[in-house]
């Protein structure tokens, strides 16, 4: 009795597993997009406005118009500017210390006689070393958030934020048996 309704249900979800197959052959087949990364990024107004961001930083909030922006765009370039600028010039200085330290050991004649140790010269030297690199990893940073800002904006651009939006379930002739469509409503 048991092997029975086991193949009983066995047969039925089997049977409509056959049946899901049969309405999705049915269905029209998609030809497959062979597009690369650079074809899709690139494409439409967002394409356009992430290519003129990273042409020319700001360029793309002004595509989008979003010209308030753009002060943004270059208090973030100014102070990587600013950042790297200054550790730049700390480092020459303790740079420069540093190599007059190990070239005159006897009468050294850096800034920093009677100040710091030739190992205190060197952790300042190589603490603005590491910030220069940070700084132009910022630099980096801020390039391509200008640009990622300006392709989102573009494409939320279209985006319908009225006070009508809404959505209902609803069963009907067009769904399969024992499913149910989400309609949105506009």
């Amino acid at each position: 009795m048991r092997k029975t309704y086991l193949f009983i249900a066995v047969m039925c979800l089997f049977g409509s597993i056959a049946n899901a197959q049969e309405i999705r052959d049915t269905l029209p087949k998609q030809e497959k997009n062979k597009k690369g990364l650079a074809s899709v990024l690139f494409s439409g107004r967002p394409g356009k406005a992430l290519g003129l961001s990273l042409l020319l930083p700001g360029a793309g909030q002004v595509y989008n118009k979003k010209y308030w922006k753009l002060p943004i765009v270059y208090a973030g370039f100014g102070a990587m500017y600013y950042f790297i600028s200054t550790n730049e010039k700390q480092y020459r200085r303790y740079n420069a210390a540093l190599h007059e330290r190990i070239d005159n050991p006897m009468d050294p004649q850096d800034e920093f006689v009677g100040i710091l140790s030739t190992s205190g010269i060197d952790s300042y030297r190589d603490f603005y070393d590491r910030n220069l690199q940070l700084s132009y990893i910022g630099l980096v940073v801020v390039y391509l958030l200008t640009g990622i800002e300006a392709y989102v904006d573009a494409h939320l651009s279209d985006f319908d934020v009225s006070k009508n939006l809404g959505f209902e379930l609803n069963s009907s002739a067009h769904c399969p048996v024992g499913q149910v469509a989400i309609v949105w409503r506009f």
